[in-house]
């Protein structure tokens, strides 16, 4: 059976379902997604969608969406967090400025990056791709600052404060 594609034009109704079985099938499937948390399942899926072509990528580069057991892409950490060493001390800097962001949108979560850059005379764009890094393991992806938003300030917050990428890919 060919895996199946997702297409931009798929209404997320349709979606939903079809997602939702791959990770249960992958056991990362929630009951709370159908519950409490159905509106924050839906926008994760509206937003992810727009990076994903298949079922399958739902469970492995959405992984971290999903699940704090997710892996790190080395070729990701090594060019965007392990090439300037500042950020093992910027990275959790910024966590802190998150942590007291109100409230914890997309828009405040970019305002907060920015402004942190600027304080350390950094080019927002070293956080943007250290962040994605370290919030989702990959390169690329949707837009970060939406991406701080659906992964919740309190995970973000944890992801950025990691030692993961230095323990695991450290020389």
């Amino acid at each position: 059976m060919d895996e199946c594609r997702v297409h931009s034009h798929d209404a997320p109704a349709d979606l939903l379902p079809m997602v939702k079985a791959e990770l249960r099938a992958e056991k990362l499937w929630r009951e709370e997604y159908d519950e409490d948390e159905h509106e924050w399942f839906e926008k994760a899926v509206e937003l992810i969608r727009q990076r994903f072509f298949t079922l399958k990528d739902f469970s492995s580069h959405g992984r971290a969406y999903f699940s704090e057991d997710f892996d790190f892409e080395e070729a990701a950490v090594r060019k965007n967090v392990l090439n300037e060493p500042r950020l093992r001390e910027l990275l959790p800097a910024l966590a802190d400025r998150l942590e007291n962001a109100e409230p914890f949108t997309a828009a405040k979560a970019e305002e907060t990056l920015r402004a942190f850059a600027e304080e350390a005379a950094v080019k927002a764009g070293l956080f943007i791709n250290a962040a994605r890094t370290m919030l989702t393991g990959q390169a690329v992806g949707p837009s970060m600052f939406e991406v701080f938003e659906i992964i919740g300030r309190e995970r973000s917050v944890m992801r950025l404060r990691s030692q993961r990428p230095w323990n695991e890919f450290g020389d």
